[in-house]
């Protein structure tokens, strides 16, 4: 097999990976009241659709991440791509909502081996010279994945077929499946030996479920989400010092106390996470509560930041040759500020059309930031724990997510009269985080910290 055709088979499992993984985040968001109704049940019980995806991606991550090192990123990713497409055609014949959640917790675990191994599958395997444009690919599948699963969701629920939203994937793993083949038999791949790290793992994992479900229950039940999330900060401790002395970690507690690089990284990737979430969730709000617009045009306002994202994705990676990412990063993360600054000072008297032109702005800054975040993640451990490194970036930025939604949505359940305020408050909070990563990001250059 000629390089060529090994980079583009690799970028193409490697996207559908990410982007599949990603579009089903929130591809059933849309339908839930249509669920609640079609299996008589209660906006709670359905909700755990949603939330045991999210969860069981990110409980399972980490060790994935280890396991790919360990046992190889395309055997992985084959593992993970037939996990996903069996668990998309049962939901699809779900006759009941324990079955769909069922089948959504097993999607989870398919999406959690895909995101683990997207990145690691580029640093590991595609040619140098193609590194920096695969990786803005894979900026552009995070970025386009959760707006593309809302709207293709109410797409297929207004043409009355419910169970296109999950079968949907089957296709695109088809292709993954044929593409992963095909580089399996023909290309041999690195492999380490990795010790698995159950108490680790477990001690994770629990940290995981409790943070996630306190911040999915914030809004609703203020008292039990603050408890669940207290906990969780209690197992984090726990987890650390669980880890600081294993081999082969499932968290490198020891590199990331002394890498002090990673951490101003991986606190970009949260921000930038937490922006992310407050972006697309608060202005379909502004659009339709504030301005009375319909959802059609809603729709389509919204979708100034994944055109942005995805335009300067291509832009940034076609300019990067890996040696810029941190400048990138840098000018990603002030453009980014300038348009939560501008929405900060919006006032609804103006057009509406300036939110989108906005949202385009921070998507331009979001497609310098993504790649380069990405790329320079990557950078800070060998070869042999690219894919443990990879996923470790992709649980923080799905935590963050989380976090961002659990914070929007506080916002606006505390000034539900006052959406304007709510919406305000939280492009403010999401301005102020990335003012926070751009000056460790200034204090990380200027004192030069490894």
């Amino acid at each position: 097999m000629n390089i060529r055709t090994k980079d583009n088979l690799v970028v193409i499992v490697a996207g559908i990976g990410m982007l599949l993984s990603t579009l089903d985040t929130g591809i059933i968001n849309v339908a839930l009241p249509f669920f609640k109704s079609y299996f008589e049940t209660t906006a709670d019980i359905v909700a755990i659709a949603v939330t045991g995806y999210t969860i069981s991606l990110a409980v399972f991550i980490l060790p994935f991440g280890l396991l790919s090192d360990k046992f190889g990123k395309l055997s992985f990713s084959y593992i993970g791509l037939i996990i996903f497409g069996l668990s998309s055609l049962l939901c699809g014949l779900s006759a009941n909502v324990q079955m769909l959640i069922m089948f959504r917790i097993f999607q989870g675990i398919g999406a959690a081996a895909l995101q683990a191994t997207s990145a690691s599958l580029i640093t590991t395997l595609v040619s140098a010279e193609k590194s920096s444009s695969a990786i803005g690919v894979l900026g552009i599948m995070i970025g386009v994945g959760p707006v593309l699963g809302p709207s293709l969701g109410g797409l297929l629920l207004s043409l009355n077929s419910w169970r296109g939203i999950f079968w949907l994937n089957i296709p695109f793993v088809l292709l993954g499946l044929i593409c992963n083949h095909k580089l399996i038999t023909n290309i041999s791949e690195n492999k380490y030996a990795k010790h698995i790290d159950y108490p680790g793992s477990l001690t994770n994992g629990l940290f995981v479920i409790l943070l996630i479900s306190g911040l999915s229950l914030l809004s609703s039940h203020s008292i039990i989400g603050t408890a669940l999330i207290i906990a969780s900060l209690i197992a984090v401790i726990i987890l650390f010092k669980v880890e600081r002395n294993k081999e082969t970690p499932v968290v490198n507690v020891i590199n990331l106390i002394w890498n002090k690089s990673l951490l101003v990284y991986l606190y970009e990737t949260i921000a930038f996470g937490f922006a992310s979430a407050i972006i697309f969730l608060m202005p379909p709000y502004l659009f339709e509560t504030v301005f009375k617009l319909n959802s059609g045009l809603t729709g389509i306002l919204v979708l100034g930041a994944p055109i942005g994202l995805v335009l300067f994705s291509r832009i940034s990676s076609a300019h990067n040759n890996g040696l810029k990412d941190n400048s990138f990063s840098k000018v990603g993360l002030s453009i980014i500020l300038c348009s939560l600054l501008l929405l900060s000072l919006y006032q609804t008297s103006l057009p509406y059309i300036l939110v989108t032109i906005c949202l385009f702005i921070y998507g331009v800054g979001g497609g310098y930031f993504q790649p380069a975040n990405i790329s320079v993640i990557m950078k800070t451990t060998d070869i042999t724990s690219q894919g443990s490194i990879g996923s470790l970036q992709r649980m923080v930025q799905n935590v963050a997510i989380a976090m961002g939604t659990a914070t929007g949505s506080v916002f606006l359940n505390m000034w539900s009269h006052e959406l304007v305020t709510a919406i305000k408050l939280g492009w403010i909070t999401a301005g102020c985080l990335i003012i926070i990563a751009i000056a460790l990001d200034f204090a990380l250059n200027k004192n030069g910290f490894k």
